[in-house]
């Protein structure tokens, strides 16, 4: 008996160490000095994305990590493989990726059964978003780190499970990526040394990061850049697509079209031509979607420019012709690139109502209002695009707008519809919109998680994760409800205007009207006095929201993890409050006007002090906003009118009490943001001067 029972304890020792054994070896224990594998044929693109994760390794480990290029027999530790290029590739990576840009991170054992994670693709971008994802799934850095203030956890150690698998196929979208537009903060915040970007190739390299991090493969890098600029030089080293927006067709810079000679395909067709082909040729060595259209200069019909051209069926046919010519052009040199038209505003209704046709192989691009809501009526079809904003100038430069229940719900439906091969996704100037931005990014990245749910159940689950991730689980709920309070300020209502910046441009428009009329004495007109008054209810109804949102937001602030409440305080806390004095400013500037039309010259100066007094209280939000790394991150906040309306209201105060007008600024637009290209206007449409042969 005795001889029986140890027999069973000898085995249960075997047993369990068996167990045991096996249990270590189903785990990769990876440290500072785990080995990196990387060819040294990987592309440079996935050679950039690598020195990222290269940091990310630094930042969790506190050590640069051993990159080779040949692991020695003799290692039995864990290696890290990746890359694109590697020989390892096909004899490690047995199953066959799901199609362009699919990619997978995951444990196995490599040929000398040492513990491998492997993190690769089926081509450069599969490879890049691989690296990325082992960055973001085992470094745990959050792929907005740089723009939400968040860094990783340090370590000594990091334990991945035998089970580990990320494996991703090809994405909803083909092509996803950003517009870089109205870049007011960040052209004066991240100046270019140089002077020969509108923003700074540094922070450019950031924002490439950015977008490849959340798995985009497009940028549209400016608004007004020229087609050689070093911009679209480092987004093709960075592995991106290059695009241009629907104001700059082919490349061509049209902000800097010379004042003297018509922008016009009807009065120069050669001309424009040439100018087309040139900044086709100026493409020529990168990867490249092509734009095509018709617009006049700054963004305008070109009939603006042309009033002669007075019927919808002889724009159509100038539109039609212009495209043509332009899509004949690109084929002559690049017969397989992509091509897109996108339907901003007036084109969407030249379209749809058969005035404007495009040839075949372009891709219609349906853009939303600037609020969320597309312009297709319905008409979204397979192969088409989507252009969509989280930001827009004279609505919103400097708060979210756009719920993720709006996103889904518009997004989506162009989704179901088969629109899935372009998304374009105006960013403005990246820093306050995340939350909404990484949503669209998710959905353009992966739309099934949020396809065939009620709108509010896709912003609630998608909140709650957001939260969650950004602040922690114990207060992910509490926040998730608050998040969906701000995302329900009225304003914020599918057919009203939008945004702190549009309370200014109310001004601004307002004050455009009256001068004359004060210069003279006169009433004001009566348009002026109906749009104050329907102004004052706005500002009563979103005032008094906000200020019973605000004490619930800023009381969350004392339960935040210390480490994210300068987040906190610079999203959720900064934009509860910025809409708050812009209301106010608002307010008070209607009232004086409605107290000079009643010739109470006294009153009026009272209100337009007062909204003179919350234009400064905008000041103070700002300040609040601007820690760390964002000291002076509003120096250059110009498009939403603080600064203007801040000298607009001292005018009106100046003629209110009969002195001399004050000294004022000018308003900062794109004018001065591309002063640089000036020097190289010799060259229109290149900024730098081609090299004599």
């Amino acid at each position: 008996m005795m001889k029986t029972q140890f027999y069973k304890f000898i085995a249960l020792v075997i047993f369990t160490s068996f167990i045991v054994g096996n249990c270590c070896l189903a785990q990769a224990n990876i440290n500072e000095d785990t080995p990196w594998l990387v060819s040294k044929e990987e592309s440079e693109a996935v050679q950039r994305a690598l020195t990222d994760v290269q940091k990310d390794w630094y930042k969790v480990f506190g050590r640069l990590p051993i990159v080779l290029t040949a692991i020695p027999d003799t290692w039995k530790g864990a290696v890290i493989y990746f890359g694109e290029k590697g020989v390892w590739k096909e004899e490690m990576v047995k199953t066959k990726f799901d199609g362009a840009e699919s990619f997978s991170v995951h444990y196995q054992l490599d040929e000398m059964n040492r513990p491998a994670i492997v993190a690769t693709g089926a081509d450069i971008r599969g490879a890049i978003f691989a690296a990325y994802t082992f960055s973001e799934e085992i470094l745990g850095v959050d792929p907005w780190y740089y723009w939400i203030d968040k860094e990783p956890k340090k370590s000594d150690q990091i334990i991945i499970p035998a089970n580990f698998n990320k494996a991703y196929g090809s994405p909803t979208f083909k092509y996803r990526g950003w517009f870089i537009n109205d870049e007011d903060i960040l052209s004066k915040f991240a100046i270019d040394p140089m002077r020969e970007n509108v923003i700074s190739l540094e922070m450019y390299d950031r924002i490439y990061e950015t977008i490849l991090r959340l798995r985009g493969n497009l940028v549209v890098p400016a608004t007004w850049a020229m087609p050689d600029e070093r911009c679209f030089e480092l987004a093709s080293r960075r592995g991106l697509v290059l695009n241009t927006s629907h104001i700059q067709v082919l490349g061509l810079n049209t902000f800097k079209w010379p004042d003297s000679i018509p922008y016009s395909y009807t009065k120069n067709p050669e001309l424009m031509e040439r100018h087309w082909q040139t900044c086709i040729d100026a493409f020529k060595d990168y990867e490249v979607i092509w734009t095509v259209g018709y617009r006049g200069k700054f963004d305008r019909p070109f009939w603006y420019y042309e009033p002669e051209i007075n019927t919808p069926e002889a724009r159509g046919k100038v539109m039609t012709n212009a495209v043509k010519k332009q899509v004949e052009l690109i084929r002559k040199t690049r017969p397989n690139d992509p091509i897109i038209c996108n339907m901003w505003s007036e084109g969407a209704e030249m379209y749809l109502k058969g005035f404007f046709k495009l040839p075949v192989g372009v891709t219609v691009v349906w853009a939303d209002n600037g609020q969320g809501m597309l312009q297709d009526k319905g008409n979204g079809k397979p192969g088409n695009g989507v252009y969509y904003h989280t930001a827009v100038m004279g609505k919103n430069q400097l708060s979210e707008m756009i719920s993720p229940a709006r996103a889904g719900r518009e997004v989506g439906r162009l989704i179901e519809a088969g629109s899935t091969n372009y998304f374009l996704l105006n960013v403005s100037d990246i820093r306050h919109y995340p939350l909404s931005t990484d949503f669209c990014m998710k959905l353009a990245w992966d739309a099934k998680p949020f396809l065939n749910k009620p709108p509010k159940k896709v912003m609630d689950d998608f909140i709650l994760d957001w939260t969650t991730r950004q602040f922690g689980a114990p207060v992910a709920k509490e926040l998730t409800f608050l998040y969906g309070q701000y995302f329900n300020i009225p304003y914020m209502g599918e057919e009203l205007q939008i945004g702190e910046s549009t309370s200014a441009k109310r001004l601004n428009l307002l004050q455009e009207r009256i001068l004359n009329k004060m210069d003279a004495n006169a009433p004001l007109s009566d348009d002026v006095i109906t749009d104050c008054k329907q102004y004052l209810k706005d500002c009563e109804q979103n005032a008094k929201f906000l200020n019973e949102l605000l004490p619930k937001v800023q009381a969350m602030y004392a339960r935040i993890p210390a480490d994210r409440r300068d987040f906190y305080r610079g999203h959720l806390l900064f934009q509860t409050k910025i809409h708050l004095p812009y209301i106010s400013m608002l307010k008070n500037y209607c009232n004086a006007l409605l107290s000079y039309q009643e010739k109470n010259i006294p009153k009026a100066i009272l209100y337009a002090q007062a909204a003179l007094k919350a234009n400064g209280a905008i000041k103070a939000v700002f300040f609040d906003a601007e820690y760390g790394k964002w000291h002076s991150w509003f120096v250059g906040s110009s498009l939403p009118w603080n600064n203007y309306t801040h000298d607009e209201i001292r005018v009106l105060i100046a003629k209110l009490k009969g002195e001399p007008v004050p000294p004022v600024r000018t308003l900062r637009f794109d004018p001065e943001f591309y002063q640089y290209q000036i020097p190289f206007s010799k060259n229109y449409p290149l900024l730098y001067p081609k090299l004599k042969q």
